[in-house]
Formats: C-alpha cells, sequence, structure tokens
C-alpha cells in the first residue's frame, strides 16, 4: 500500500499507459500497466478509456509525495534558457507544431543543458489525471529520456521512447545536449531507422554504447537492439 512519502510515475501514449510507485530509496513498491490497441488520437475515446483504466487501479488515487506524468507526445522544443520569455510559450511552440484547442501548453527549464523545454499535453489527459492527483506535474517523454542522460555517467549517450505513433529520441555528449526530437514512426523497422540515423549524425558507435529506453520493450524487441549496442536498459 502506497503511504504519503512514495511517489508516483506515470507513462502515457495512445497504445495506453504504465506506472510505478516507489519508495524513498527509488525501489519500486507497486507497478502496473494498460493498453489501449484501438485508440488513434487523444480525443474523447482516448479519455473514455483512459477514465475506465485509470480506475482499475485503486493505488493512483492514493496521496503520495509527489506525482510525476510523462506523456509520450511530439509537441516540445528546446529553446536556449536565455531567449525564453514567460507568456510566449504558445507562440514559440505553434512556430514548428500545431497546437490543438484542447492542448495545454506548458514549460520546464533544464539548467545543466542551460535550456528551456516547452510542449503541449492534451487536456483529455490532464483532466482525467487531475481527478485522482491534484497536484500531479506533465512533462512530455523527452524531458524523462534528458533527465536520465544527466544522471548517466557514461560519455557517449543516447536515450528513445517508441510510442504508438512516433519514436523519440535524444543524444548528448557529456553533459553537451546533442539531440532531442521526435519522428513519425508507426512500426518498429521505422523507428530503428531514424534511431540508427541519429546515431549516425552524432557519430556514436552503438557497440561501445547503451541504450537507454524510456517505457518498456518486448522480448523481441530487446534483442533485436541488442544485436546492435553494447546494452540495453529501460526505465
Amino acid at each position: 500500500m502506497a503511504n504519503i512519502a512514495d511517489r508516483l510515475t506515470i507513462q502515457i501514449d495512445l497504445s495506453g499507459f504504465s506506472f510505478k510507485i516507489t519508495d524513498q530509496t527509488g525501489g519500486t513498491l507497486f507497478s502496473g500497466e494498460k493498453s489501449f490497441p484501438s485508440v488513434s488520437s487523444y480525443g474523447l475515446d482516448f479519455e473514455a478509456i483512459l477514465k475506465k483504466e485509470l480506475s482499475s487501479f485503486s493505488a493512483l488515487g492514493k496521496k503520495n509525495n509527489g506525482t510525476d506524468v510523462y506523456v509520450a507526445t511530439p509537441k516540445f522544443t528546446l529553446i536556449p534558457t536565455h531567449l525564453y520569455i514567460k507568456g510566449e510559450e504558445n507562440k514559440i511552440l505553434s512556430q514548428v507544431h500545431k497546437i490543438g484547442e484542447l492542448d495545454e501548453v506548458m514549460s520546464v527549464e533544464i539548467p545543466q543543458y542551460q535550456a528551456t523545454l516547452i510542449y503541449a499535453i492534451p487536456n483529455s489527459i490532464t483532466s482525467r489525471i487531475f481527478k485522482i492527483q491534484k497536484r500531479a506535474k506533465y512533462y512530455p517523454s523527452v524531458y524523462g529520456m534528458l533527465q536520465r542522460m544527466l544522471d548517466n555517467t557514461d560519455n557517449n549517450k543516447i536515450c528513445v521512447c517508441f510510442s504508438k505513433e512516433d519514436v523519440h529520441i535524444s543524444a548528448a555528449e557529456g553533459n553537451r545536449l546533442l539531440l532531442a526530437n521526435s519522428y513519425p514512426a508507426k512500426d518498429f523497422v521505422t523507428a530503428q531507422y531514424y534511431l540508427f540515423l541519429v546515431i549516425k549524425e552524432v557519430m556514436f558507435n552503438p557497440e561501445f554504447t547503451t541504450l537507454q529506453v524510456m517505457g518498456p520493450l518486448t522480448k523481441s524487441q530487446t534483442k533485436d537492439l541488442s544485436k546492435y549496442f553494447k546494452g540495453v536498459c529501460t526505465f
């Protein structure tokens, strides 16, 4: 059972969601996942299914020390923090992405990269999560990937998140961010194509690079990726 010192992390994309409750040491106390095989957009159908499936886990509504929600959305952009102007998030993001009427535009600073991440989260997610965790914080999956790379002591770092419609990839050399982007990929083969395109662009040798993957992988996907990389780790 969760207690007030525990933290809740939820990962969501069009294919479903997964979650874990961790204690103060980072150990996993409880986890679960649900898939949404028939959903194609973050609309009313998605919200209805999300509402139903979230209610099947009573632990998600327990009080805790913080709730972080990561959404696999391609609607994000990174800008140097010295160019960021509070209140102009919509204007900046709309230059590179189409913002929906029910999208909620947010931002978070990443001081280690001297950058600010501006992103949009669908209201179908924020309104539904608010019902069970009113103080939840929302981020795009790429934010979790960037934080993971900061914790990684390797020199060459690459992180990926495979979602239903896109693949999200970030790369860094030491603490120097080289790339953070999303690419359209409705299948694993296409996602791999973009992953190796990035590997070539940043000039990493996969045989000496550990691939960090945000979210679950199937056994066959893990086996496939392990042919090329030094190691494959999920988080």
